[in-house]
């Protein structure tokens, strides 16, 4: 009797002993997938940034989406001929990070801070050059012609590769930076020079979406604006 009671106490420890080491095994494992589960997707954590512009919920499947998923403001495609009369349009930078602003060469106002400003912004990510573009699109187009955007880039000397100056149609300029880039950018006799424009530069990531507005006369805003352009460009 006490040897069958022996018995069973060592199986009974035996399976204790399993048991436990089965549960330290199932630990570990959930350790480890959880790990990889918070690893994976650093690059897109680190990207944490609005999107600007309406949003639309998707209630009806189809086969890009499906019902829930989330629509962002997306920058309309668009197309310019630009300071050295090539033409350019979104499709053919579409793989690159942009910070635009709008602006008029004859501007007696903010355009020139606005302008220094910017070449700032575009010494700072120097290192970037081959995945950003700048842009500033002319809302005055019949008097910015490419051989005056030329020469509003060398009274400021600029000579970045990666930064165009845009000429084209103003009626279509003028929409696309309200409705597209969500700034303000239109005609307006009663402003210095006829036109009334924002500030303001836009970053805009590789899927034409704006995360991000900032003041360009505010070197705080402009300190932001680096940082977050690093972000976007460091995750892709």
């Amino acid at each position: 009797m006490i040897k069958k009671k022996s018995v069973e106490k060592m199986n009974l420890k035996t399976k204790i002993t399993k048991f436990l080491s089965l549960s330290k095994s199932l630990i570990l494992f959930g350790l480890i997938v959880l790990s990889a589960c918070t690893e994976a997707p650093k690059k897109e954590t680190r990207v944490n940034l609005p999107f600007i512009g309406h949003h639309d919920i998707v209630y009806e499947a189809t086969d890009d989406y499906n019902v829930g998923d989330t629509i962002f403001h997306t920058v309309p495609n668009w197309e310019y001929l630009t300071h050295d009369s090539v033409m350019l349009n979104a499709k053919s930078i579409n793989d690159k990070v942009w910070i635009v602003d709008f602006f008029f060469s004859y501007c007696p106002t903010i355009c020139p801070p606005m302008t220094h400003a910017m070449r700032g912004v575009n010494d700072s990510l120097k290192a970037y050059k081959d995945e950003l573009n700048f842009l500033s699109f002319s809302i005055d187009p019949d008097r910015d012609t490419p051989k005056r955007l030329r020469l509003y880039r060398k009274r400021h000397e600029i000579t970045a590769e990666n930064w165009f100056f845009l000429t084209g149609n103003e009626a279509e300029t003028h929409k696309l930076g309200l409705d597209g880039f969500q700034l303000l950018a239109n005609a307006d006799k009663n402003a210095p020079g006829g036109y009334a424009h924002s500030p303001n530069f836009v970053l805009v990531d590789k899927n034409q979406h704006i995360r991000g507005v900032y003041d360009g006369l505010d070197a705080a805003s402009r300190k932001q604006l680096i940082i977050d352009a690093k972000k976007l460009l460091d995750a892709n």
